[in-house]
């Protein structure tokens, strides 16, 4: 009786390895080296503005308002590693103090203007190439940002104050190095093109004010901290 169980329970386990089933516990170990995954992570950095109007209504010239500052915010992405070669999208979001200011020509006691950008938005295409744990790349795509002109006249008590949010374009590059399996820093440079818009309203005290053609440029370099969704595979214990 003893040997007929013994035969049977081996014809038992034979079967259910068959089938795939395994039984006891198992281990995790990680998968081979890639780029692929998702990933989340904050960049900081400084960035550039070139902002031009081609003229203001209330005093019929053109103002410069180049400005630099601080820019920070998050990303979120995909990338997919197929060889040497990598793929993958981007979202981000940043917040500026870019706030460049222009004194008038025309009445430079009383009369200032200022062009301030405060939030940023892309989302962005990726490719690289990849030698080991080091990744360089390019990235293009699709920006926006939140543009706010203001003007003050001092002499007449007067201001005005004209939002919006422009779409443009934006490309970059930069280089990653993973550091672990789920931490890279990068260094990333980017341009945003805003193209060109026109704002109008009246200000405080009713006068009608059209800025025409505001052309928007923002260079940034950031430094960029990661982190990384990676799988491990489950091998049974035998």
């Amino acid at each position: 009786m003893a040997i007929t169980a013994a035969a049977a329970l081996g014809l038992f386990a034979t079967a259910a390895s068959a089938d795939g089933y395994v039984r006891g516990p198992g281990y995790r170990v990680p998968l081979p080296f890639s780029w692929t995954g998702f990933y989340i992570g904050g960049h900081v950095g400084g960035a550039w503005s070139r902002v031009d109007w081609a003229d203001v209504s209330l005093t019929g010239e053109p103002v410069d308002n180049d400005s630099s500052g601080f820019i920070g915010g998050g990303q979120i992405g995909y990338n997919w590693q197929a060889g040497n070669i990598v793929l993958g999208v981007e979202a981000t979001y940043s917040g500026t103090n870019l706030d460049g200011s222009f004194t008038s020509a025309v009445d430079p006691v009383n009369v200032s203007y200022s062009t301030d950008i405060n939030q940023i938005g892309t989302l962005t295409g990726r490719l690289g190439f990849a030698a080991d744990k080091f990744l360089i790349y390019a990235k293009g795509g699709w920006a926006i940002a939140n543009v706010e002109v203001s003007g003050r006249d001092i002499g007449l008590a007067d201001r005005f104050s004209f939002r919006d949010r422009q779409n443009g374009w934006t490309v970059g590059a930069g280089v990653e190095f993973m550091m672990s399996r789920n931490i890279s820093l990068a260094a990333e440079y980017s341009f945003i093109d805003l193209g060109s818009n026109s704002f109008s309203g009246t200000t405080a005290g009713a006068i009608p004010a059209i800025i025409s053609d505001v052309d928007t440029q923002i260079h940034s370099v950031t430094g960029r901290l990661n982190f990384r969704f990676h799988r491990e595979a489950v091998v049974p214990l035998k």
